[in-house]
């Protein structure tokens, strides 16, 4: 008869939406919903354990009863993780996709940790291998906290991503009064005073300079960039080993 749902069918929804609202805690052995696979993807730093056991899944529970919510919560506490997505993998697997966060510099504050170039600080313990710029004279409250120093860094940072200094610094050092100034090994360790602001436009004045000094056969010992309208040297002369003037 029209308008009239078979018994057995409705039993069986029934029991289906009963199960993907409250899930199973165990599932028979063998049941297309007991959970076998787990794939983690885009792994670079993390280990694979680390978020499998942040993820807590156990054995023998059912795809149907993992808190796909809670799970991504686990994994995005790991030090390395950005983002994560939990997608079920019916009608036996899981899937985490995962993105890391990208070093870009070295901070210190209580100690060194790493730092993005979205100003995140990944609090983690260091590898040996690249050497990264480290960054230096802030507090943790002045970097991770909304304000014009740390908007000042970002930029800078930026800047620095774009290649416009050429090479990169050993040390970025921030004062909230007078600004960045960067130690380079391409200029012998002399300190380049930047200020704030326009750091293309003053990574391009520091490129006249040392074609200008180049030419010259001599070395800045230090550097102002600071003031928009001159550049400020003191040079050693190498046949002397004094600092002198332009």
């Amino acid at each position: 008869m029209k308008g009239l749902v078979p018994l057995a069918w409705v039993l069986g929804c029934v029991a289906l939406c009963a199960a993907l609202t409250l899930g199973y805690r165990r599932v028979p052995a063998g049941s297309p919903l007991a959970l076998e696979d787990v794939r983690v993807e885009g792994l670079e730093r993390t280990d694979v354990a680390a978020v499998l056991r942040a993820a807590g899944l156990g054995v023998g529970g059912s795809v149907l009863s993992v808190d796909v919510d809670r799970v991504r919560q686990a994994v995005e506490a790991l030090p390395w993780v950005r983002r994560a997505r939990v997608l079920r993998q019916m009608p036996s697997g899981l899937r985490i996709e995962v993105e890391e966060w990208v070093p870009r510099h070295l901070v210190r504050l209580d100690k060194l940790y790493y730092l993005t170039g979205e100003g995140h600080v990944v609090r983690t313990a260091l590898d040996r291998g690249r050497d990264y710029a480290v960054v230096t004279g802030l507090t943790a409250a002045q970097l991770e906290a909304p304000g014009p120093l740390r908007d000042a860094l970002l930029e800078l940072m930026a800047a620095l991503d774009r290649g416009e200094l050429a090479d990169e610094p050993g040390e970025i050092h921030v004062d909230a009064a007078q600004g960045f100034t960067l130690y380079t090994p391409a200029d012998g360790g002399a300190g380049i005073r930047l200020g704030f602001g326009d750091f293309d436009g003053k990574f391009e004045r520091l490129k006249r300079l040392r074609r200008h000094l180049e030419k010259r056969g001599q070395a800045a010992y230090a550097v102002n960039l600071s003031h928009d309208d001159k550049i400020i040297a003191r040079l050693v002369s190498p046949a002397e080993g004094k600092a002198t003037h332009p």
